[in-house]
């Protein structure tokens, strides 16, 4: 596999759209999280021990920074994150595909559309249902 497939990140589409391919040349950041929880019966006893009521195990949270993106591809990334919930691919030693959201956008134009192509910073937290 060389860099220029490699994505270390799709988001797979709704019914008759495209999958979008995120990766080397548009991540500027990538990031991951592994949580675990836990039920209302977690917590800590008078006696000073831990309880675990753990539910679920293992849900991702990946926390990315996306630089340089030009006006289209910054487009079809924001309709595509902008669904309540969607299958996204990503990459932590294997790949897994989950249901996610994302969460806050933040986002920046960093080159005016005045100097050619607009370009794009998005900084997004896709989090696992």
């Amino acid at each position: 596999m060389n860099k220029e497939t490699f994505a270390v990140l799709k988001i797979l589409p709704e019914e008759g759209g495209d999958e979008i391919p995120l990766g080397y040349g548009n991540i500027a950041s990538y990031k991951g999280q592994l949580i675990d929880i836990d039920g209302d019966g977690a917590g800590t006893s008078e006696d000073g021990h831990t309880i675990r009521d753990i539910r679920r195990r293992g849900k991702a949270k990946l926390m990315l920074r996306f630089d340089n993106l030009t006006t289209a591809k910054f487009t079809a990334l924001m309709k595509a994150i902008s669904r309540d919930k969607f299958q996204l691919t990503y990459f932590c030693g294997e790949f897994r595909t989950i249901t996610a959201h994302a969460g806050d956008r933040n986002f920046e134009l960093i080159k005016a559309p005045a100097e050619g192509n607009g370009r794009w910073r998005l900084d997004v937290n896709f989090i696992e249902y």
